[in-house]
């Protein structure tokens, strides 16, 4: 275990875990909701505090959206700093 992941209670850790595993494809707010069998509510309040993680965010918008199980568009997140192997130099 890293040291960051030491820091996350339980449920953050299942959440970032979900976006780690899940590399460049990502995963949306609603994937990890359906996996983790969470309410939408407790999983938007766990990528919200990744997304905002101090120092650094941990997680962040990949810049893609992808349909929810209801139609919508939902953002795709990845790990902070994640790059496609296309786009590293």
């Amino acid at each position: 275990m890293t040291g960051i992941e030491s820091r996350l209670s339980d449920l953050q850790l299942k959440v970032y875990d979900q976006v780690r595993l899940a590399g460049w494809e990502g995963k949306t707010t609603d994937e990890i909701e359906a996996t983790l069998a969470l309410t939408h509510q407790s999983c938007s309040a766990r990528v919200n505090e990744l997304k905002n993680w101090k120092p650094e965010p941990l997680i962040e918008r990949r810049g893609v959206t992808r349909k929810t199980r209801a139609g919508r568009p939902a953002d795709v997140y990845v790990l902070a700093g994640l790059r496609a192997a296309t786009e590293r130099k």
